[in-house]
């Protein structure tokens, strides 16, 4: 087959297939066909296209027409699929990939070439594919059977039922190459399917004695030398097959995953089940012996004629003495010559060195052959013997219907291709035809005496290339001329070939051809190749002649077997002999008439049967497990017309049958109207077909319906389906009535057996009632005394269980709360004790301060009353209203703090609650713990009763006493498991209660919110005021314009070193405290679990506790300060204008330290939002941000609490001392600088100091005292867990007694 033709429908493609991407198939030298992909799209204006491959460099392939576009890939779905046919483009590269990817990917060594079975030889050992099991599965599915995975048991199941089925005779054809798996495959097809068999032996056989290299010779030999330490075989002294010059010629003889001598067993074992006695047996193997020993004797060149080699002596004569028995001298000189009878005279003649081995060579040949016969005939008689036994019918009533396999090589080109090859080939040519006839040229007349539409399909008739071989109607041929040749007495292989080259007719013919270099070969084109013939030995071959001397050495054998498997040939050459004494010569045929008689036969046969196509396929030549080589097999599908098959199946209808086997097999398929399967048939496969199968998958002909590939199969299904429900119903109908009938039966005898059965079982019943009542009333007494006994025995030891540990609860709680309050009575004197001792040193310092203060504005105000009389009354009034205004806004800034303090007394009640309810919640899990431990010991208790139970011989005195341990202890166990169950229930209420509580708290939580909102939204409107207030300051300014109100410096301004210095001394105290509970936060719960969300909630409801504590101490410093700032302003307006600018930037630096402190706290809370947000309230920083407002609210608290103290004494000076001399408003905070002449200004910042210094030592004994506080607090916590830990001890002790 040409691989340049798209297969299929003989057209090419669509342009719009050839698109830039699409997989394409290329040539290759080695690889035969590679797959690509276009680089460009292909138009019509296209003159080349370039495809790139992923393991070669691109290509650019000229496109000259149309026709010549690449073959395009098949999807990847249909990659591996079963049947060559299925593909959606079938060409060469196609099939080629598709066989590789089953047999290399898919380890799958059949596939379905429509009617054609593909077997690849795997050369591995695949006995797992031909078990009994999977025999079963392929037996007896008739057509269905195409359902199934190729394989040949499909073939050979297949052809049984059409034999069965339909009546006609069936033939398996297996063909390949040698090595390619054909003598298995028909092993494995006759194992199927052979219940009776009768063997023809056709004389092909005997032309294969001969193995060209990289072959292997008949596997008997092999088998032979592989079991030669067998005992049955021991004696004939074989060797390895290496040792032989007939099974040396092929190279390496080995199979991979052939066992020769597990065959040989095999053999052994099938020979006597067929009736061969051992004796026969062992016959056969001394005369396969001698033939491997004949092969042995090798010749020398003489002068007159050849000699046997000195290296061969040996060899015959253990063939003469022991294996053949017969004369050696006679064998040795009829060996090397012959005798030529002319009229009346003989003449003997040497034989050259070649002479004498075709001599040999065709001896074995012969007793080879001759056996090989006298086997089939032994095998065919055993065989009829056992099936007259079983069937009692003569065997031409069996040969009615036959399945015949025919197991023959496959087309063959070598080298060297000698006679051997020209007989093969032809043999493959003869059934190349049959093949064709049945496929292409049958199908295409049948469509046509069919009048059905079918497209023609041109095929390659090879019947030109038979003729030249075999010749017709007495035409020139081959054989003929090499049959003249052979009756020549001088005829040559030269003188054959000139006869040939010289014939006109056969220069005319196209299927013969000659070398243009001139030498002995000549060329004949068969189907599957161009074959190149060497006319070496052709003649002598064809002869096929042993000296008639030669024949009757081996006829004078004393080996029995011998005699009788030469019987038949010792018959002949004596008639032969006797006619040429009588003067008539008889006329003996040459091998290739005999193998063309014999083809004849063969082909008569196989025309008259129903064939079946396997071709066997050799993947590699070194016989390589799962190794596919593409030049090799698509040598072989070519030749075998695997790729023909693939078109004409796909295009045409390969199952046909006539109308009548039609409507008789499938009439249960169409049933409406009953009688039209056998009145119109036609009409009615129509319908049936019609309702079956798709449009297109069938056609009418005249005689016959005519269906696709797979749809017998569908057919079959709907029959064996409409079948089955038939059946079923049939079935269901019959089984109905007999189990209805048996059913009345059973039904009755039931009844009376029931009825005796019954009244048996009630006067077994009452007495059994009487005497259960009777043990039931003693076991109740005695049952209830134990049960009283144990449970007062229980209650008692409960009861002072719990008084015990009652009264210890109830000690340490008392001890607790005496330690308590000697703790808070400590506490209490301690922290008075500093109170008074702070209160008293306080007292000193500020009358200190009074005092000279006071002195100084004596001083000053002696000096100025006079000049500052009427000033003074004016500022009196204005300061009576800004005092007045100040009062209001302290009254205001009272009730807001006292709310706030209500809200927070509240929050802090809540906390308290929830705490309580957490401790109370780990109680309960700690109770609940102690009941699963518990638990658990009962378990463990249990198991010490059953174990007790075992030992229950040994110790029978104490069982009483284990048993009602054991009683005791279920009592308990069911005890503990209600009391579980009833905390757990407890538990629960409690769970759903906290989480009332907690959605109340988050409620309140909001409620928070919204008030912090409004308390923010008063504040701003507070601020509001104080800012209307300072603009209402500032436009009193004008109303001063006299220069006696021109002060520099303060009283109250703090000087910058002090102010660091007190700064430092602030934060290095705060450092060096403990923030309490804060500072050491507990390991929360796993999150989700009730303990946990409580947990979450109570820190939820501290920090926001905190963080409003923080906010009312800010805005109260805030206040404060700016209440202490409105003072001051007013002081400086009055005292000054010339102050005005001091003033100013005084306010500013106010303003601006507020706005800070606002701006970090609102940073601050931001921060702990983001942090909440991203890792939890365990990632919150609350400490640091805590401390540092603490710091800085109790800074400006103090700063507010000395100048307001301050401002107070210097008023009370000044109102004593205001008949002696004018001064200014105490409260206004300035002071001039020239008046203290004496210093005072000095030393009152310097008391100023040391009052700070002392209040930093206060602040400091405090954080000790909290530490220490702290410290006590830890310690009771430690030792009230260790009390905890030391009941659940005791309790656990209890409930173990």
């Amino acid at each position: 087959m040409d691989g340049n033709v798209t297969l299929g429908r003989g057209h090419v493609f669509p342009l719009e297939n050839y698109k830039r991407g699409a997989r394409v198939w290329h040539r290759h030298p080695e690889l035969v066909w590679v797959e690509g992909r276009l680089e460009d799209d292909i138009t019509f204006e296209s003159r080349e296209y370039t495809i790139s491959f992923e393991d070669y460099p691109r290509q650019t392939v000229p496109l000259k027409a149309i026709e010549q576009l690449p073959f395009l890939c098949n999807p990847e779905i249909l990659v591996g699929k079963d049947d060559l046919t299925a593909l959606s483009y079938l060409h060469e590269p196609a099939v080629l990939h598709n066989l590789q990817n089953r047999f290399v990917v898919r380890q799958s060594i059949y596939t379905y070439c429509g009617i054609v079975l593909v077997a690849i030889n795997p050369y591995a050992d695949c006995s797992h594919l031909y078990g009994d099991e999977v025999i079963q599965v392929y037996r007896g599915v008739g057509k269905s059977v195409r359902e199934l995975d190729p394989h040949i048991f499909a073939v050979a199941e297949e052809a049984f039922y059409d034999m069965a089925e339909f009546g006609k005779s069936q033939s398996i054809i297996v063909s390949g190459e040698s090595g390619a798996g054909k003598t298995v495959s028909a092993k494995f097809v006759m194992s199927l399917s052979l219940l009776a068999a009768i063997m023809n032996h056709y004389n092909f056989a005997r032309k294969r004695f001969l193995m060209a290299p990289g072959e292997r010779n008949y596997h008997i030999f092999y088998q032979l030398c592989a079991a030669r330490n067998n005992p049955e075989i021991k004696e004939l002294h074989l060797g390895p097959c290496e040792n032989y010059h007939y099974l040396s010629q092929g190279g390496d003889s080995r199979i991979p995953g052939v066992d020769d001598r597990a065959d040989f067993e095999e053999m052994t074992k099938a020979l006597k089940m067929l009736g061969f006695e051992e004796g026969q047996i062992m016959d056969v193997f001394r005369v396969l012996a001698g033939v491997l020993l004949m092969g042995n004797v090798h010749f020398d060149d003489g002068e007159a004629c050849a000699g046997i080699s000195s290296n061969s002596s040996s060899e015959i004569a253990r063939l003469c003495s022991s294996l053949w028995q017969v004369d050696e001298n006679l064998l040795r000189i009829w060996l090397t010559r012959r005798e030529i009878r002319a009229v009346n005279e003989v003449v003997t003649k040497g034989l050259t060195k070649d002479d004498a081995c075709r001599s040999r060579d065709a001896l074995t040949k012969m007793i080879y052959a001759h056996l090989f016969s006298w086997l089939v005939d032994r095998v065919n008689a055993a065989l009829e013997e056992v099936d007259l036994q079983k069937n009692q019918s003569s065997s031409r009533k069996r040969l009615e219907r036959f399945i015949g396999v025919l197991d023959i090589y496959g087309f063959e080109t070598f080298e060297i291709n000698s006679f051997e090859q020209f007989c093969i080939n032809y043999a493959n040519e003869k059934l190349q035809q049959q093949f064709n006839q049945h496929v292409f040229k049958l199908e295409q007349e049948e469509y046509v005496r069919e009048e059905i539409e079918w497209v023609r399909v041109d095929f390659h008739d090879n019947q030109p290339a038979i003729d030249l071989i075999e010749g017709h109607l007495g035409s020139i041929c081959l054989i003929n001329l090499l049959d003249e040749q052979c009756k020549l007495v001088r005829g040559t292989d030269k003188d054959w070939l000139s006869q040939i080259s010289g014939n006109p007719e056969l220069k005319r013919n196209p299927q013969l051809a000659f070398p243009r270099v001139r030498c002995d070969d000549f060329i004949v084109r068969h189907f599957a190749a161009d074959v190149t013939y060497t006319i070496d030995g052709f003649v002598e071959k064809n002869r096929d002649t042993i000296s008639e001397q030669l024949l009757e050495v081996i006829f004078m054998t004393k080996f029995n077997f011998l005699r009788e498997v030469l019987g038949p040939q010792a018959t002949a050459v004596l008639e032969a002999k006797k006619g040429a004494a009588n003067g008539k010569r008889t006329v003996k045929k040459t091998v290739a008439s005999q193998f063309r008689d014999s083809l004849k036969d063969l082909m008569t046969v196989l025309c008259s049967t129903r064939p079946h196509y396997v071709r066997c396929i050799k993947p590699n030549d070194g016989k390589r497990s799962f190794e596919f080589d593409p030049k090799r097999a698509i040598q072989q599908l070519r030749a075998c017309g695997v790729l023909e098959t693939v078109r004409i199946s796909a295009a045409g209808f390969p199952s046909r049958m006539l109308y009548d086997e039609f409507s008789k097999r499938y009439r249960v398929l169409y049933t409406k109207e009953r009688a039209l399967w056998r009145d119109k048939p036609k009409k009615f496969a129509d319908n049936a077909c019609a309702a079956c199968l798709e449009e297109g998958k069938y056609a009418l002909g005249k005689t016959k319906i005519f269906l696709r590939t797979g749809q017998v199969a569908v057919l079959e299904r709907v029959r064996l389906e409409t079948l089955s429900a038939s059946a079923l119903l049939i079935q269901k109908t019959w089984r109905g009535y007999v189990a209805r009938k048996k059913y009345e039966n059973m039904k009755r005898s039931l009844q009376i057996i029931q009825a005796a059965t019954r009244a048996f079982l009630a006067f077994r019943r009452i007495k059994y009632l009487q005497m259960h009542r009777a043990a039931i009333a003693i076991q109740s007494a005695v049952r209830r005394h134990q049960a009283e006994k144990r449970f007062q025995k229980i209650r008692n030891t409960v009861i002072a269980i719990q008084s015990h540990f009652r009264a210890v609860r109830v000690r340490r709680y008392v001890e607790k709360i005496r330690y308590e309050k000697s703790a808070i009575k400590i506490q209490a004197a301690f922290r008075g004790w500093m109170v008074r001792r702070e209160q008293i040193v306080r007292c000193q310092k500020i009358v200190l301060v009074q005092c000279c203060v006071r002195r100084w504005l004596a001083k000053r105000r002696l000096r100025e009353l006079k000049i500052e009389a009427r000033s003074v009354g004016h500022l009196q009034k204005l300061n009576t209203g800004l005092e007045n205004k100040i009062i209001e806004l302290q009254i205001k800034l009272d009730a807001e703090t006292k709310k706030s303090r209500g809200e927070r007394e509240r929050l802090s009640s809540t906390s308290t609650e929830l705490k309580t309810l957490k401790a109370e919640m780990a109680c309960l899990e700690a109770e609940r713990l102690t009941l699963l431990e518990a638990k658990h010991r009962v378990e463990v208790l249990q198991l010490e009763v059953e174990r007790l139970e075992t030992e229950c011989d040994v110790k029978e005195a104490q069982r009483g006493e284990f048993e009602t341990r054991v009683v005791e202890l279920r009592s308990r166990m069911d005890t503990m498991n209600a009391e579980s169950a009833k905390q757990v229930e407890l538990l629960k209420e409690e769970l759903q209660a906290l989480k009332k509580e907690n959605e109340q708290v988050e409620e309140s939580k909001r409620r928070l919110a919204v008030e912090l909102s409004a308390e923010t939204t008063r504040r701003c409107a507070l601020e509001t005021e104080v800012t209307a207030m300072r603009e209402q300051l500032m436009r009193n300014v004008d109303l001063f314009e006299s220069g006696a109100f021109s002060r520099n410096g303060s009283v109250r301004a703090p000087r910058a070193d002090d102010q660091g210095r007190t700064s430092s001394n602030l934060s290095s105290l705060t450092s060096t405290t403990d923030f309490g509970p804060l500072a050491t936060i507990p390991a929360r719960p796993s999150a989700g679990s009730p303990e946990a969300q409580l947990d979450d909630v109570a820190l939820i409801i501290r920090q926001q506790n905190m963080i409003n504590e923080m906010r009312q101490r800010a805005e109260h410093s805030q206040r404060e300060t700016a209440r202490m700032k409105a003072i001051l302003e007013a002081s400086a307006i009055v005292e000054s204008l010339d102050r005005k600018t001091s003033l100013r930037a005084f306010e500013i630096n106010k303003m601006q330290d507020l706005e800070s402190a606002y701006n970090r706290m609102k940073l601050d809370v931001e921060r702990m939002i983001a942090e909440k947000a991203d890792g939890g309230f365990e990632q919150m920083n609350v400490k640091c941000i805590f401390d540092r407002i603490i710091e800085e609210n109790e800074r400006y608290r103090e700063e507010s609490a000395e100048l307001r103290a301050m401002l107070s004494s210097h008023f009370e000076r000044q109102s004593v001392s205001g008949s002696m001399r004018r001064s200014p408003r105490p409260d206004s905070g300035h002071c001039s600088g020239a008046d203290s002449e004496d210093g005072s200004s000095a030393d009152l910042e310097e008391e100023l100091c040391i009052e700070r210094q002392c209040r930093h030592l206060k602040n400091l004994v405090d954080s000790l005292t909290q530490m220490v506080t702290n410290q006590s607090r830890e310690i009771e916590q430690l030792r009230q867990q260790r009390s905890c830990e030391s009941q659940a001890q005791f309790v656990s002790f209890l409930f173990f007694l």
